[in-house]
């Protein structure tokens, strides 16, 4: 084992862009499991979102001449999976909008609870409104969600200006928000990404035998080199 990790260490040193490689797997894979010791930490797979939507934000909204805001747009937000039925009234939970869509979340606050044995679901439910919307929600036609369709609930806002902001601004670039497919724009910056990795690992190697040449033929002085220096000295 010991002679393959000297072989593959060796084979690092000469390949720059393989060293580049390895590097960028490593971070890939620490954040892959910084990611999943969160996940089951907050017992939750949505542990740390970006706010995408003023419904949580009075301020945003003039009709309410009110200058509070529960959750900015671009506010970075940390939850917990919890038992639905500790959830009381008042709290702000994340939820899904449609189990269909499992990806497209909502976070609003509980306004009402429902109990298993008077909801559609026949499991506790709850009714959910935004801070700054005028009325409560009403997503399923029973103006409740329910207790399944709950993510986690809401801790703390990490307190990081323009992060969250500029992680949707990355999304909307990469992404369209619609369809959730690769814009163009962001298949051109991957292409682009791999087309100049591969050009530097071309060019890379032609420059190493000249400036090698030059440094051996630097080594050995000339002789009008010495005749040159003598006559500057003298």
């Amino acid at each position: 084992m010991s002679v393959y990790f000297r072989k593959f260490r060796a084979f690092l040193r000469k390949n720059q862009t393989a060293r580049g490689l390895f590097l960028v797997g490593l971070v890939i894979l620490g954040a892959i499991a910084v990611w999943g010791g969160i996940r089951v930490a907050l017992n939750t797979q949505y542990p740390i979102l970006v706010v995408s939507s003023s419904s949580m934000c009075q301020s945003d909204h003039p009709e309410l001449h009110s200058t509070q805001c529960t959750l900015p747009v671009g506010a970075l937000i940390v939850m917990r999976g919890m038992d639905t039925m500790t959830i009381a009234n008042g709290t702000i939970i994340v939820f899904m909008k449609n189990p269909a869509d499992p990806g497209y979340l909502i976070v609003h606050r509980v306004v009402g609870i429902v109990p298993a044995s008077s909801s559609a679901y026949n499991q506790i439910s709850f009714r959910t409104k935004g801070d700054a919307n005028s009325g409560p929600d009403n997503w399923t036609g029973y103006g409740y969600i329910p207790a399944s369709w709950v993510e986690g609930v809401y801790q703390y806002t990490i307190p990081i200006p323009y992060l969250g902001s500029a992680i949707l601004q990355i999304r909307d670039f990469m992404y369209n928000s619609s369809t959730g497919q690769l814009n163009p724009q962001g298949i051109l910056v991957i292409a682009a990404l791999i087309v100049a990795l591969f050009a530097f690992e071309v060019i890379e190697p032609g420059k190493k035998p000249s400036s090698s040449k030059n440094a051996g033929a630097s080594d050995t002085p000339t002789p009008e080199t010495n005749q040159s220096k003598s006559t500057a000295h003298g």
